[in-house]
């Protein structure tokens, strides 16, 4: 009668992640301070992806998004494409070619955060194709707002002790974990409100 306490275990635990340091470097992350300023009239509203048809949504994702990144786009592409076997690898996943890669650079300034939801469809009918979350920050330095770690949680969402984790979204840095776990980004403090002062982030998802 003991036998189904490791799966219900399983459920409480955080997922698997895995954290790359110095990805791009100090040149790399001047170069794409530099591009989010010259591109910041482009930036919209961030919209929800699933279950809500694409709406904005203030009270459950409030940041700042560039979906189309010209001259960045396939350097970003061929960047994370080279890292897909290192991060299945690392999160346990079987190996897979992926079928495509979304790319957008998000700006979360004062308040803004996104609150707890998983990155692909759990549907029978429609299931998502969004396998590996991968999270690049990088920002100013010194560092001019607080808050805005990654919270990880586990499958059972049951906020049990031990079932979730914070990632902090330190420059120049890597985050990766199965898309299929919930997540958030806590709130943003930035005093200044200047939005070169943001916390930035490159979200890109990897299907299958």
């Amino acid at each position: 009668m003991e036998a189904p306490a490791p799966a219900i275990a399983a459920f409480e635990r955080p997922p698997p992640y895995s954290i790359i340091r110095d990805w791009l470097g100090a040149e790399a992350v001047a170069r794409l301070l530099a591009y989010a300023q010259e591109h910041r009239a482009s930036f919209t509203p961030s919209r929800m992806t699933y279950g809500t048809g694409g709406q904005v949504k203030p009270e459950r994702r409030r940041s700042e998004v560039l979906y189309d990144l010209p001259g960045l786009g396939v350097e970003l592409h061929a960047r994370f494409s080279a890292l897909v076997p290192a991060m299945t690898a690392a999160l346990g996943t079987p190996p897979f070619v992926p079928s495509k890669l979304e790319i957008e650079l998000v700006a979360h300034n004062d308040g803004a955060f996104f609150a707890r939801h998983i990155d692909t469809t759990v549907s029978q009918n429609r299931p998502g194709s969004r396998a590996v979350s991968a999270v690049y920050y990088f920002h100013r330095q010194p560092k001019a707002f607080s808050g805005g770690a990654l919270r990880l949680y586990a499958l059972s969402g049951s906020g049990a002790a031990g079932s979730a984790i914070d990632v902090p979204p330190d420059n120049d840095t890597v985050v990766c974990f199965p898309s299929w776990y919930p997540h958030e980004v806590l709130k943003v403090s930035c005093p200044s409100g200047a939005f070169a002062d943001s916390r930035f982030a490159i979200n890109c998802w990897i299907h299958r």
